[in-house]
């Protein structure tokens, strides 16, 4: 499949975090030209918080000093004015062949890149042991067709927090070890018990888009599917299977049950107007603004005899199909991705690393309640569906759980979302 797909399955903005650069120079140069006797790279990153931007320009100065005289990258922010600015940017960029050497993606739009020949696959520039030492959800989720194409910058993760105020006046004991995690009934009585007086049993609506999928795509893996089959060929028979029913049941029942508000005040948990709340480690800086708040961390919860699991995902850098320089750009994001970038990163915008060896470093998820988050990343987490359809999956499966928390048919919705991917897949992507 060809470069042209990308422009019409980009139309949807996807959650996994935001990553950019300060901008050193605005003039991209793709195909990597020669500055002096060094090579010349460029690197597309869209904006991000400044805390953030400040760990990247100080990793590409140092790999330019590193490199003096053979290799110098400079890098680029894309402000993100609007959610497509910067994928209207490499749109524009694929159309006249001027992608720069080095590109970051959101991580679920790795397969369509890769399908889409706008990516190189890395496999030979990284070593079995490098390669390792990503957490199981990168590789994941940087994979297409048995090749690896983009190691994530950072991971994330969704777990359960929760107030522990109200687990105490109802003598409630959440679970710290991953073999005790809740199951779903178990999380469904506790958000009975605590669903009154204001309070809502959880608060686990961050939008309607994305984070649909994002969060709970995992009930469905947990009841040992997915939303569509492994090689990502046809959501007919897994998204709508039993086990999808069951899942997409589960949380009708909650909405009916009015145990979440489906329009939540973004800080209702954090005002203690919900007793759990399903985030992640971004949430976290913001709980200091709210003292009288008492927080904890429980695992993602599971389906009772299924598959522990958790959310994952983050942004991702890879080689464009555009470069004259391969292995130097790859150079580039071994260097940008390796233990010591993944380190700085995660201590800069408290989520979880990329890099298994990066948490030696990292004492604080040693310890409750970060260990929580290690625990997931490093053993049960699971990547959004590998596809190059992805924007569609992702968009119709977010319309379909929202309906059916107001009420909708679950069998016709999931049926809707299986009909809908599959004819957009063999539309585009089929051989």
């Amino acid at each position: 499949m060809k470069k042209g797909i990308l422009l019409a399955l980009l139309a949807v903005s996807l959650l996994a975090g935001c990553s950019g650069g300060e901008t050193k120079n605005a003039n991209s140069s793709s195909g990597g030209q020669e500055e002096g006797s060094a090579i010349e790279l460029t690197f597309w990153r869209p904006q991000a918080s400044e805390v953030e931007d400040n760990v990247y320009v100080k990793r590409i100065e140092e790999f330019n000093q590193a490199n003096e005289g053979k290799i110098h990258v400079k890098m680029e922010v894309i402000t993100r004015g609007n959610s497509f600015a910067y994928e209207d940017k490499i749109n524009a960029a694929v159309a006249s062949h001027t992608l720069p050497d080095v590109l970051a993606m959101d991580g679920p739009n790795i397969a369509n890149y890769a399908a889409s020949e706008i990516i190189i696959p890395l496999d030979e520039y990284f070593s079995k042991e490098d390669l390792d030492d990503f957490v199981p959800s990168i590789l994941q989720q940087g994979s297409y067709q048995d090749k690896f194409y983009a190691p994530g910058l950072n991971e994330s993760s969704v777990v359960l927090f929760y107030n522990k105020k109200i687990m105490a006046e109802h003598g409630i004991t959440p679970p710290d070890k991953i073999e005790n995690a809740w199951t779903w009934d178990e999380w469904y009585d506790v958000m009975k018990k605590t669903s009154k007086d204001g309070v809502f049993g959880t608060n686990m609506i961050n939008d309607k888009g994305e984070w649909m999928t994002y969060a709970f795509e995992q009930l469905w893996i947990s009841g040992g599917t997915d939303i569509v089959n492994k090689e990502g060929t046809t959501a007919e028979g897994f998204v709508n299977s039993p086990q999808g029913i069951e899942a997409a049941k589960f949380l009708q029942k909650l909405a009916n049950d009015k145990l979440f508000n489906i329009d939540p005040k973004p800080t209702e948990f954090e005002e203690g107007k919900a007793a759990t709340k399903l985030g992640g480690p971004w949430n976290i800086p913001g709980f200091k603004n709210y003292p009288d708040l008492e927080w904890g961390i429980t695992y993602f919860p599971k389906k009772a005899g299924g598959i522990q699991t958790a959310p994952s995902g983050s942004w991702a850098v890879g080689v464009s199909a555009d470069t004259k320089h391969p292995k130097e750009a790859a150079e580039v994001i071994k260097w940008i991705t390796n233990k010591d970038s993944s380190i700085q990163l995660a201590q800069a915008i408290s989520m979880p690393a990329s890099r298994k060896s990066a948490f030696e470093s990292l004492t604080e998820y040693d310890e409750l309640p970060l260990r929580i988050i290690k625990e997931q990343v490093t053993g049960v987490s699971h990547a959004r569906p590998v596809t190059p359809a992805y924007p569609v999956l992702t968009q119709k499966f977010a319309e379909a759980l929202t309906d059916i928390m107001v009420g909708a048919d679950v069998k016709k919705s999931l049926d809707n979302v299986a009909s809908t991917y599959d004819e957009e897949y063999k539309r585009n992507f089929a051989e």
